[in-house]
């Protein structure tokens, strides 16, 4: 893909969206709205880089991607907030590669639900033991709280935090364009 500077300055505030909505997605089950709303500007400015009728395709594949996942959020199949950014996200590749970026998106979130499923078989197995390693640091108590929260949502059967699969999903769609 043959960015100018303004594209590639748009597909990172795009990465940089999804690296913060994994956070939030992690810690809260939470994709604020204005990290959507972001990310759905840069790809508009992307596919605007590209011309008008380039935007007018995005637009209608968005459409219709919000219309195939909104059935999946309103039964708790998938988060509103997922649902919202893979929509927003689809703006950061030209209509014909959407398709690519969907599949990628969902094969990521399949290694991320296998590597979820086998955390659940662990855990249920108490594999999971405490290595009593010291965690004096901030940022290793951060990531011990991190983990052992994920530990008890995986054990208590709640969703995934699929930003990771979107991310995921994204940046195989950069790099292989």
């Amino acid at each position: 893909m043959a960015w100018s500077v303004m594209g590639w300055v748009l597909a990172s505030m795009i990465l940089v969206c999804l690296l913060v909505a994994i956070a939030t997605d992690l810690t809260s089950r939470i994709i604020p709205n204005r990290l959507v709303i972001v990310a759905l500007g840069c790809g508009v400015g992307l596919r605007l880089l590209s011309g008008p009728w380039s935007l007018l395709a995005s637009l209608l594949c968005a459409i219709a991607i919000l219309a195939a996942l909104s059935p999946l959020a309103a039964n708790d199949l998938l988060g509103w907030g997922d649902a919202k950014l893979i929509v927003a996200v689809s703006f950061a590749v030209p209509a014909h590669h959407v398709l690519s970026l969907l599949l990628a998106i969902a094969m990521a979130g399949g290694l991320v639900s296998c590597l979820y499923l086998a955390a659940r078989v662990l855990l249920r197995r108490a594999v999971f033991v405490h290595s009593g390693v010291d965690l004096e640091l901030g940022l290793r108590r951060a990531l011990h709280r991190l983990v052992r929260r994920e530990g008890a949502r995986i054990l208590a059967n709640e969703p995934m935090p699929y930003a990771l699969a979107v991310f995921g999903g994204v940046a195989y769609g950069f790099a292989t364009k």
